[in-house]
């Protein structure tokens, strides 16, 4: 990375308390400037013969002060770009201090030292000057530092358009991917496969570092290469075959209806590749939910219809699995985050996925219970569909230990989950045979029915409280229980019971909620 180092004295900026700055020095400080939160307490001569905002700024004030009979002229600039840092930066070349910039900051303090009137006509050699002979003969001519440069101009609009720095850095990026490729001599971001043992440069080498832009300023320089030339159509194409299924995401997020259904197909073919933030997209204004569900049942859609397609071919479940876990965490994030989700919109995306192979049920059970938590306006009959999602058996021990006490449950989810666990801890070779018991027992639907109905009855009859619940639950799985073991062999099972009484341990995690310090302000005078 290329940078620019200007200045000589040592730095001398000092902070006292949290909120002020101030220039360590013999002289006392006569001017105190406002950026934000910031105060900083300066000298007036060597920002006054720099800055010609600074001089407008401070003559205007200086009446007022005087009248006031305030030792130091005040003036706030809180609208400069980049805010205190930038300004200190700016401040640090009026004294001579040593500053360093680099693709990161640069930006920045053109904008600032833009904002603070930096020119040529106010002393020779100044900052503006000074950093456009950076970016022009540094950091435009190195094809990483600009396309740094050209992702930071979005957070100083409307100053780097005016200062026509993105529109620089599209143009130098675009004339570096028309570049034959037997003449790139500089550093680029590829993937190692799609280079050959010769160490031939591919056609497409400049896609992976242009997919670590934002979407718009993506399309921007698709379309500045377009415009240039030197590119031809197929590259291009190929360019976009080779990214992330993440970038492809997000590239459907802002294309119109007429590519969204092209688009959605090749993501479809490498949804496994996507992790849980890249499906959190955003509705557009006017919808009923604050994200956008109904794009991701769409990609659910033709990831099926690819994988159905694949199977011809001898496509292997790892990538089913991949999906199934991937969408287990999306309906546990996205029942978190979206106030509006319905149960019915919830039971539909689970259930594109409930064919696919999972070595365990915990992810479906942390999204049921995440969704009933975050939802408790859920009626009974709705828990009861949604909790049919979810197989018993294939609990993990702690998932199971704390379903149990999972109070959000139905109390018939809890003695289904409660009986399999019973039969896994009795099914053992080791026990001796009795007639036609076998290890693996099975209990019938409307025995589950009956023992809940009853709970539920004497629950609605007595309003028990939370510990007298408790021992009624003990009381129910007493019952159910006794039922069970009474040898008798019964058929049917229930939408989740069976006679197969293996479980594949999972890993059960919670949610932790995180917290951000909080700033401290404090003041202080010089």
């Amino acid at each position: 990375m290329k940078f620019m180092k200007l200045g000589s004295k040592p730095d001398s900026f000092q902070s006292e308390e949290d909120c002020i700055r101030y220039v360590a020095s013999d002289l006392a400080t006569d001017v105190v400037v406002n950026v934000g939160d910031v105060k900083f307490y300066l000298h007036k001569f060597p920002l006054l013969s720099k800055s010609a905002r600074l001089q407008k700024l401070i003559a205007a004030t200086i009446n007022e002060q005087q009248q006031q009979q305030q030792p130091d002229d005040e003036i706030s600039i809180p609208d400069i770009p980049g805010g205190p840092p930038a300004f200190e930066i700016c401040a640090k070349f009026c004294y001579g201090m040593t500053v360093t910039l680099n693709a990161y900051s640069v930006v920045a303090a053109r904008c600032a030292a833009e904002y603070l009137e930096m020119y040529e006509s106010v002393e020779t050699g100044n900052l503006v000057y000074k950093i456009e002979v950076f970016l022009n003969s540094s950091v435009l001519r190195s094809w990483k530092d600009s396309i740094i440069v050209l992702q930071t101009t979005r957070a100083f609009h409307p100053w780097s358009r005016d200062a026509k720095i993105d529109a620089r850095c599209l143009e130098s990026i675009a004339s570096k991917a028309a570049v034959d490729p037997a003449r790139v001599d500089w550093s680029y971001t590829c993937n190692r496969r799609k280079v050959n043992s010769i160490g031939v440069v591919p056609r497409d080498w400049w896609v992976e570092d242009l997919t670590e832009l934002s979407i718009d300023l993506y399309e921007r320089v698709v379309s500045t290469i377009r415009r240039k030339g030197g590119v031809s159509g197929e590259v291009i194409g190929e360019a976009l075959e080779s990214v992330s299924c993440g970038f492809l995401i997000k590239l459907l997020k802002s294309c119109g209806e007429d590519v969204r259904k092209e688009l959605s197909k090749r993501i479809g073919e490498k949804l496994e590749e996507a992790n849980v933030d890249d499906l959190l997209i955003r509705a557009s204004d006017g919808c009923e939910t604050v994200y956008d569900v109904d794009i991701v049942e769409t990609l659910i859609d033709e990831f099926v219809t690819q994988t159905e397609k694949r199977d011809e071919v001898g496509r292997s479940d790892s990538s089913e699995a991949v999906v199934a876990k991937l969408i287990d965490g999306y309906l546990s994030e996205i029942a978190r985050i979206e106030p509006n989700l319905e149960p019915l919109k919830f039971i539909a995306i689970a259930e594109k996925v409930s064919s696919f192979p999972r070595s365990s049920h915990d992810g479906v059970y942390r999204a049921i219970d995440m969704f009933l938590k975050e939802h408790p306006g859920t009626t009974k009959s709705e828990k009861k569909s949604i909790c049919r999602l979810m197989d018993c058996r294939k609990l993990s021990p702690e998932a199971c230990a704390h379903a149990v006490q999972n109070e959000r449950l139905p109390l018939r989810v809890v003695v289904q989950i409660l009986f399999f666990e019973q039969v896994r801890a009795t099914a053992k070779p080791s026990l001796p045979p009795s007639g036609s018991h076998g290890s693996s027992r099975t209990t019938t639907e409307e025995e589950c029915d009956s023992v809940t109905a009853t709970e539920e009855t004497t629950t609605t009859r007595d309003k028990t409280s939370g510990s007298e619940k408790t021992k009624a639950k003990g009381v129910v799985m007493s019952r159910i229980f006794s039922k069970l073991w009474t040898g008798k062999d019964r058929d049917g099972v229930g939408d989740v019971s069976s006679s197969d009484t293996s479980g594949s341990p999972g890993s059960a995690t919670t949610v932790d909620d995180k917290s951000t310090p909080s700033t401290r302000r404090r003041r202080s005078s010089s």
